[in-house]
């Protein structure tokens, strides 16, 4: 599927899938196993098996995926610093506000300061996979007008051919959205409009025209920077978020080191991490039968860190896609619940060095089941107190280590995500990110964006 929008395309990737009908939520298909650039023919639905079931293409593609990824990314990651060096930008939080209000003083616009609950949010996303929890804190902050544009017939695979007739759907949904937001608008006023996309799927001139004529606050979010910051050409300008930073008053990312790069492209970031939806990730009356459980699909080197795992007999489960004795997880927020731990792996895409936050970080912790043990992340390190709330491990030997030490201690660990519940529930909910946003933006009251212990319930 579709995951986490354009926020989570893969990286500079235009090739043809080899398969992967539903992808790991913060990667794209072409991102779970792709030749990037290499026309591929169609291949039937044995060979695909044959193909999966080959450990050793899959050790091996895994392997040259792996530093395919790592050349580009150190390239892409130590360009920007260097032109930031130069340039003199350097991020800082606290500078964010001063920054969005000389956004607003070029283009003369005021912003309507609003109640919360009054908060009129105009949403662009498919809601397609995941997305759809990200609506019910949007609700709560407000009305909600939502352009999906799968709902219209359009679909993120068709753009991603970037043929020549995905550069014309991509231009006709685009004018849809830009009658979309006049129609609205009119009707009632917009304070926000929040997109959950990139250049894949929205042109720059589109955002553009929309800041020009209406004035209205502009946020792009993507969730997965390190993995989708560029891709194919769509006609007008690439995918991803590198072509169309500098048109958000507010460039929301989960990944700080992305923050420079925004900077370097003339935009406005803000480091913020995903959130949860407390209606979905929450406590269920199910019996901890699992010792302990991974939930996720088998690609790069998930495979073999669990086998070895598994090879040291600890008792993880697999639940997902491509494992050769996975299972389905029809609901997760079950799975999160019945594990006594539930093991996260927290590496960026192919990499097994680079982590990014991710969804999944706040999700199990929020249903206060399972103890959360996944790899060390500076960022995560920021939103959750490692040994208290949850566990970190750096490497599969600290893994197994811990996965040993805390099954053998229950009590530990059901004190642990009981904190680690009440810390998600007071500070990292979406309804938290998106009060901030908008007290940033200047149109949510500032003292109903700081006082958020009424959110804990």
């Amino acid at each position: 599927m579709h995951a986490r929008a354009n926020g989570g395309r893969s990286d500079s990737l235009s090739g043809a899938a080899l398969w992967s009908p539903v992808a790991p939520r913060g990667m794209s298909r072409l991102n779970t196993l792709s030749f990037d650039h290499v026309a591929i023919p169609a291949f039937s639905g044995r060979l695909i098996d044959r193909i999966r079931a080959n450990s050793l293409f899959l050790s091996s593609w895994g392997r040259w995926r792996q530093r395919a990824f790592h050349r580009a990314y150190e390239r892409r990651r130590d360009s920007y610093a260097r032109a930031a060096r130069e340039r003199g930008l350097v991020y800082d939080d606290q500078s964010v506000p001063a920054r969005v209000r000389a956004r607003y003083s070029a283009r003369g616009y005021v912003p309507s300061r609003r109640s919360p609950g009054t908060v009129h949010t105009l949403a662009f996303m498919p809601n397609i996979g995941w997305h759809q929890h990200l609506m019910p804190d949007l609700r709560e902050l407000g009305p909600v007008s939502w352009f999906d544009y799968a709902a219209l017939g359009y679909s993120w695979d068709e753009f991603a051919r970037a043929d020549r007739a995905a550069i014309v759907r991509r231009a006709t949904m685009n004018a849809e959205f830009l009658a979309y937001v006049r129609r609205v608008h009119a009707e009632k006023a917009v304070d926000w409009i929040f997109v959950y996309a990139g250049g894949l799927e929205l042109s720059a001139a589109t955002l553009r025209r929309i800041r020009e004529e209406f004035g209205i606050p502009l946020v792009g979010m993507c969730l997965d920077d390190k993995n989708s910051w560029e891709g194919a050409f769509m006609g007008d300008h690439r995918a991803g978020q590198v072509d169309i930073a500098a048109e958000f008053d507010i460039a929301w990312t989960s990944a700080r080191v992305a923050c420079e790069w925004y900077l370097v492209e003339g935009g406005c970031p803000l480091y913020l991490p995903e959130g949860f939806d407390r209606g979905a990730f929450r406590p269920m009356p199910v019996e901890p039968d699992i010792p302990a459980s991974f939930v996720g699909s088998a690609y790069g080197f998930r495979p073999r860190i669990i086998g070895q795992v598994r090879e040291r007999g600890v008792p993880l489960r697999v639940f997902g896609r491509g494992w050769p004795t996975g299972e389905f997880a029809r609901d997760p927020v079950e799975i999160y619940n019945r594990s006594r731990i539930n093991v996260g792996l927290g590496e960026a895409g192919y990499s097994e060095t680079l982590t990014n936050v991710k969804g999944r970080d706040f999700e199990i912790p929020a249903t206060g089941g399972g103890v959360y043990l996944t790899s060390y992340n500076a960022d995560l390190a920021q939103h959750y107190t490692i040994g208290d709330e949850i566990l970190c491990y750096r490497g599969v030997d600290e893994l197994i280590e811990q996965l040993r030490y805390y099954l053998d201690h229950p009590e530990l660990t059901r004190a642990m995500s009981a904190r680690a519940r009440a810390r998600s529930l007071a500070e990292h909910r979406w309804l938290h990110r998106y009060r901030h946003i908008c007290t940033l933006l200047g149109v949510l009251e500032p003292e109903a964006g700081a006082a958020l212990t009424d959110l804990r319930l």
